[in-house]
């Protein structure tokens, strides 16, 4: 029998595992480069009923410290986590949204999540600091007891699951219609309704139950957004849910995100909406784990597209991931999402610097391009023709999430300088 965790700070338990942390070197340097990796796989929400329950209490916190799970950075949740997860039976997380590179160090409260309440109860706070590069770190200390343990969120994903509420698909089926509550902008079309559709797509008009991609530019009558359209069964492994939002921490930070991405827009979030398909299973492959997600940001008159990737497993079904328009007047392809056995490289994959996520304005009004100046950071003999390709279709890729159509090509011109 287990003690509610409340008072168990009050005891010693010999079975607890603690471990070493490391030691911040210089206490006046500046954190962001100054901290210690804190990468413990079991810290992740997904880690639910551990076989061992984890206690922070026990940990000799000293310093700064900046999350990662399995080598990628990831930050802590700041909305509710589920209980018996985090490698423990109460986990903490962040009660407050994460600060701005300009904000400097700030102090946050932090919630414990236990017995169906996201905070049951209060430990004791903590900074927090966001660096450039897209990384926070944290300054952690004790927390008020066992069985504790500070959460490492999912990376690159937004919350989901039962503890933001989402709601569920049926196994092997599709969502039925969903009504947006704010308008969304989709490359001059607006929606009012969504499908969520288990093979991994997003579609507006009506269901999908396909399971076979066709390749974009399909130049066919829908619009349509592919996290990764497969043959994807949920029927014995794996959750597709969704959730929108119009206030709260997802909003702030769907602010934040695409003000990182798309600088001098001064855009403000007022609708998120989050799909996720996790851990789901290829048809007949069981064994098999694939997670992503798609997430839908507007302001009413500008709109964007986020894919963040985790584990995508290789596959031998055929496979899509982008989007597409009637008569494909816009389109794109994730690079390599169309081949089963390079999929895996999604996760590493990006658009915006941030290993595995893709982001894409799909409505607004992007400045005009004039010119574009290029920094190649190494050399390709430009006098060869697949040389030349290569860049080009880099640049485009490039320019397509501001708002270029895929119908417009790109080409080199070449000038020679005469003076120096």
């Amino acid at each position: 029998m287990r003690l509610s965790p409340v008072f168990k700070h009050l005891l010693v338990f010999i079975s607890v595992q603690s471990f070493k942390a490391g030691v911040q070197t210089t206490a006046t340097a500046d954190p962001c480069y100054n901290y210690t990796a804190l990468d413990d796989p079991w810290r992740s929400p997904d880690n639910r009923y551990p076989p061992q329950y984890m206690c922070d209490y026990y940990v000799s916190w000293n310093g700064w410290y900046r999350l990662f799970i399995h080598g990628q950075s990831v930050q802590m949740p700041d909305t509710c986590v589920d209980e018996n997860s985090c490698g423990t039976d109460a986990p903490l997380w962040l009660n407050g949204a994460h600060p701005a590179v300009e904000d400097g160090v700030v102090s946050r409260d932090v919630c414990i999540s236990w017995r169906n309440n996201c905070c049951h109860a209060h430990s004791n706070p903590i900074n927090v600091k966001a660096c450039p590069g897209g990384y926070y770190v944290y300054e952690f200390v004790m927390p008020i007891g066992c069985y504790f343990t500070y959460c490492a969120g999912r990376g690159i994903f937004y919350s989901f699951g039962w503890a933001v509420r989402d709601t569920n698909n049926p196994a092997d089926g599709n969502s039925s219609v969903i009504q947006l509550s704010s308008p969304f902008l989709f490359f001059g079309r607006t929606y009012q309704q969504i499908y969520v559709n288990n093979n991994g797509l997003l579609t507006f008009n009506q269901p999908s139950s396909a399971y076979i991609p066709y390749s974009f530019p399909a130049n066919r009558n829908q619009y349509i957004i592919a996290g990764l359209w497969t043959d994807l069964d949920n029927r014995v492994k794996g959750v597709v849910s969704y959730n929108q939002y119009t206030s709260g921490n997802i909003v702030t930070n769907a602010t934040r995100d695409i003000n990182t991405y798309f600088p001098k827009l001064n855009f403000n979030a007022s609708w998120v909406f989050v799909a996720t398909w996790n851990k789901v299973a290829y048809f007949n492959l069981t064994s098999t784990d694939t997670s992503f997600q798609v997430v839908l940001i507007s302001d009413r008159n500008s709109s964007f597209i986020l894919m963040n990737y985790g584990d995508i497993a290789v596959t031998e079904h055929p496979v899509q991931a982008g989007y597409d328009t009637i008569n494909s007047t816009h389109y794109f392809v994730i690079p390599g999402s169309n081949r089963g056995s390079f999929i895996s490289n999604l996760r590493n994959s990006s658009n915006v610097d941030v290993p595995g996520r893709w982001a894409f304005m799909v409505a607004g009004e992007p400045d005009n391009v004039i010119g574009i100046q290029v920094r190649l950071s190494s050399f390709s003999d430009l006098t060869q023709s697949s040389n030349i390709e290569m860049v080009l279709q880099q640049m485009k890729q490039e320019l397509v999430k501001y708002g270029l159509p895929n119908s417009v090509e790109l080409k080199l011109r070449k000038r020679q300088k005469i003076k120096p």
